[in-house]
């Protein structure tokens, strides 16, 4: 939108205005979209791409790896194994305890079909049960030793240790 509003007012400024008068830019009310009738509807705007700090880590090697988050609004733990053949699946888990608009979840989610590749990034297909309702779908991790960041999130996994994830997870997403 901010590109569209940029090129409309080079193209008026370029017209001039009239008798040597600057052009007048349009009222801040008018939209250079619907002077021009493209106006992008708001569902169809493009959202502002989220580059994960993960994105150039090297992969992770074969192994158990282990995350933990715990903000004011979810608290998770992530457990992933990587086969020596680098195929990698896990176990998403955690609470959302979104206080201010009364929501609380518990849900899970099992990653699988994942393979590793030359970055940080791995695509699994994914089942998520949230409360009773399951739902299938693909989901993009950025996995490494320092974390883990799911794709168009900007929040962080910690590494943590696995034994006793699961009672971290459920202890603090009771308070």
């Amino acid at each position: 939108m901010r590109y569209l509003l940029i090129a409309s007012l080079l193209v008026l400024s370029a017209c001039g205005g009239k008798d040597g008068e600057p052009p007048e830019a349009p009222d801040a009310g008018e939209s250079a979209g619907a002077e021009t009738g493209n106006e992008v509807p708001p569902e169809q705007q493009k959202l502002p791409e989220i580059v994960s700090p993960l994105a150039d880590a090297e992969p992770l090697t074969p192994g158990t790896y282990c995350y933990f988050r715990d903000d004011e609004n979810v608290t998770e733990g992530l457990e992933v194994n990587v086969m020596d053949d680098g195929r990698v699946s896990g176990d998403n888990f955690g609470t959302i305890h979104q206080e201010a608009a009364g929501y609380y979840a518990a849900f899970s989610t099992t990653l699988s079909n994942g393979s590793l590749g030359d970055s940080a990034a791995v695509t699994f297909d994914t089942e998520t049960n949230v409360d009773g309702d399951s739902q299938r779908s693909s989901a993009i991790w950025y996995l490494s030793e320092s974390g883990a960041v799911p794709d168009g999130l900007d929040m962080m996994l910690e590494p943590a240790p696995c034994e006793g994830l699961e009672e971290r997870v459920q202890e603090a997403g009771e308070r």
